[in-house]
């Protein structure tokens, strides 16, 4: 059995229809017109963000979690005081001379300049273990060269001088690694 065909639409109906379809085609091209522009702009804003992210995201230094000095015991202690130690070794007393130099030997038995050096050491981390330097991190950079480490050397100065530590005698600038005058 054949199907029946469909009677033709009334001219009326089918002008309605193609005049229908017509608003619609003209809705859609307005819509395309509109995500395109939204896709231009959210590219402008993916590129505003991605400014706004450090530059070296996954390729420099991150921050490891604050210590808890004042609940830090044993071996734990120990580790992280090692740890300031060798940034204290390789990069504080060659790279700030005169300015290290203030600090005792004794500085692991000072709480308060265990707690500034670890915040030197991290934001020395974060500020020059990376891959490029844009502005933004120039003038971080020299913003900590002038303003914090100085700060911080001076409170380690104070902090560490005059304790009654058997080791308070200054750090030199001209000690060796593997001389014993590190801390």
């Amino acid at each position: 059995m054949a199907a029946d065909p469909q009677p033709p639409l009334p001219a009326d109906l089918m002008d309605a229809l193609v005049a229908r379809a017509g608003e619609h085609a003209a809705q859609l091209e307005l819509l395309g017109l509109t995500v395109a522009g939204h896709d231009e702009r959210l590219t402008e804003l993916g590129a505003a963000v991605e400014s706004l992210l450090p530059d070296n995201a996954g390729q420099g230094h991150s921050p490891i979690p604050s210590p808890r000095w004042h609940d830090l015991e044993g071996q734990a202690r120990t580790e992280a005081i090692d740890r300031l130690r060798d940034w204290v070794r390789r990069v504080y007393v060659p790279v700030y001379g005169h300015l290290a130099a203030g600090m005792a030997a004794c500085w692991p038995e000072h709480p308060l300049a265990l707690q500034i050096l670890d915040h030197l050491s991290e934001t020395w981390a974060v500020l020059y273990a990376r891959p490029t330097r844009p502005q933004r991190v120039l003038t971080a950079q020299l913003e900590f060269q002038l303003r914090y480490v100085p700060a911080a050397a001076e409170m380690l100065q104070r902090e560490t001088s005059g304790c009654g530590h058997q080791a308070r005698a200054p750090l030199s600038t001209r000690a060796r690694p593997g001389d014993g005058r590190y801390g």
